[in-house]
């Protein structure tokens, strides 16, 4: 692949190996300056456990663990750039837990996602070129850029896409192979996939998470299905958007065990 895993300082003084450093800037402000995993009441305790769904360079894995270095961190990355960054990360800071290469949806085996080396947040199994034109545009306009300078910048944008092929494993199978009793926090960023990862989770398996954050792409009513599910499992549950993202269809939701 073209792109290729470098290294950042950090505001924070933290040096990180990324893909691009834009993104690394964006994934820092986001996670670490506006603290957006951890909003509204959800907290981190010793001991727990961490899933972190859709991990990319594994920025949230690294917060949590400077969070609270106690977390054991259960990270899952599908595309090689991205997943060397963040085994890289999780070495260079002692991250303890488990950081694979691989997706996670409703059906363990095999699948084909689209990778976007210049964008690689974007990158998913539902790949929509229209789509994701029209949310660069927005989120720059949103960002300050007058929409004549987002326009600009979308028509030098290059077409980076490439498939891949990547292994793909279901939550409770992963839950039932490594034993885990219990998880602290689930987050799942992994761009329009989001209801099939929880769709990967067993009855018998959702008492065992006490709290999830994450983003949801309100396509065809499924924020309202992500909050009916979240619900009825037993969690007390807020959805909000970001100014950043208003005007797109991405939502972050947040859900409390209701003794949390």
């Amino acid at each position: 692949m073209s792109a290729s895993v470098q290294t950042i300082k950090l505001p924070n003084g933290k040096t990180v190996a990324h893909v691009n450093p834009g993104e690394a800037q964006f994934l820092y402000q986001e996670i670490f300056a506006e603290r957006c995993y951890l909003r509204r009441g959800l907290e981190l305790r010793a001991g727990d456990v961490v899933f972190d769904v859709g991990a990319n360079i594994g920025m949230f894995s690294l917060f949590a663990h400077l969070e609270c270095p106690d977390v054991t961190v259960h990270a899952f990355e599908p595309a090689p750039v991205p997943y060397a960054a963040l085994r890289a990360n999780a070495e260079r800071y002692g991250i303890a837990g488990r950081f694979e290469q691989c997706a996670v949806s409703d059906v363990a085996g095999r699948g084909k996602m689209t990778f976007y080396t210049d964008t690689t947040m974007m990158s998913g199994f539902h790949p929509d070129p229209a789509t994701r034109a029209e949310l660069l545009r927005r989120l720059a306009i949103n960002g300050g850029y007058s929409a004549e300078a987002a326009d600009r910048m979308l028509a030098e944008l290059p077409d980076t896409s490439q498939v891949i092929e990547t292994s793909v494993v279901r939550l409770s199978d992963v839950i039932a192979e490594r034993g885990i009793t219990s998880i602290g926090l689930l987050k799942i960023d992994v761009e329009k996939n989001e209801r099939h990862v929880m769709a990967g989770i067993d009855a018998a398996d959702w008492p065992r998470i006490r709290q999830v954050v994450t983003e949801v792409h309100d396509i065809d009513g499924r924020l309202d299905e992500v909050l009916t599910l979240l619900r009825g499992q037993g969690f007390t549950v807020l959805s909000e958007q970001e100014p950043l993202f208003a005007g797109t269809d991405i939502y972050q939701v947040v859900a409390r065990r209701g003794d949390a």
